[in-house]
């Protein structure tokens, strides 16, 4: 079951749940990797930051904090 939650998850709520759990923003990198541990699944680098940019411009959930550099908003 257990595994089954986790592959259900979206790219965006495998990205929120490891900044959530870290506490504290991360490279791209970093998170690809923490997810590929985690969750068991690469994903594409250009695809995850493409949206990633999108969130921060619509103020959803995500902030840049540096280049390719990402933290939860406040409350998010």
């Amino acid at each position: 079951q257990r595994k089954y939650e986790k592959k259900s998850m979206s790219q965006v709520d495998m990205v929120h749940d490891i900044l959530r759990k870290t506490g504290k923003p991360l490279h791209i990198s970093e998170i690809l990797d923490r997810i590929e541990k985690t969750f068991g699944q690469r994903l594409d680098r250009e695809s995850v930051v493409s949206t990633l940019v999108k969130k921060v411009h619509r103020q959803d959930r995500f902030v840049r904090t540096d280049k390719n550099e990402f933290a939860l908003k406040q409350g998010a």
